[in-house]
């Protein structure tokens, strides 16, 4: 039978003899990948052969989409993904979410293929309240990270900001601005310090 008859949800990612050569590891990655299935049921979209590994907490509203094989480490710190009516979350392929990232859409957050996120981010495209009208909720400025991006430890990223391919963002950082490609990003707030 050929191989683009098959499902992407049969086809492994690596030859079936790897597998074999370590069956414990192997196991732990199909509890992980059945974990993935059963956590991100709510999700629009889950791409092959996604792992979660821990708990997560889920509450899809608006529409979430998951590329193929994007990992989850959610142990010790859960990862939160919460979306609203209405709003769009999109993870791209290969990307790594660390522990305790807190993502919330309540309009438009895209996180691009083959990123990699530190442990504590959070990624806010709202502020949830005004200055000076607490009880009004400002209008949502869709947060865009494209494809390779590094961020590091306890980055907070605000609403209305744009990360170009091949970035990296310090940890500890606040990015309130956009930061272009290839550049290296740091500090409160976030600015470009080097490019590579």
């Amino acid at each position: 039978m050929s191989e683009r008859l098959l499902p992407a949800l049969f086809r492994l990612p690596r030859p079936p003899i790897d597998y074999l050569r370590e069956p414990r590891r192997s196991v732990r990655r199909l509890f992980r990948f059945f974990n993935a299935r059963w956590q991100l049921r709510s999700s629009d979209h889950l791409g092959p052969w996604v792992r979660v590994q821990g708990r997560m907490h889920v509450s899809n509203r608006g529409h979430l989409n998951v590329g193929e094989r994007v990992a989850f480490l959610s142990h010790p710190v859960p990862i939160i993904l919460h979306t609203l009516p209405g709003a769009r979350l999109d993870i791209g392929d290969r990307t790594v979410l660390n522990y305790g990232i807190d993502i919330s859409a309540v309009k438009e957050v895209r996180i691009g293929a083959d990123c990699l996120l530190g442990t504590h981010v959070s990624i806010l495209d709202n502020d949830f309240h005004e200055l000076t009208a607490r009880d009004r909720m400002p209008e949502s400025r869709p947060v865009l990270i494209a494809d390779g991006v590094w961020i590091g430890n306890r980055v907070l990223i605000l609403p209305g900001v744009s990360i170009g391919a091949g970035a990296a963002v310090g940890a500890g950082s606040v990015v309130m601005t956009d930061i272009p490609e290839r550049c290296l990003a740091l500090g409160n707030p976030a600015r470009v310090i080097k490019k590579f």
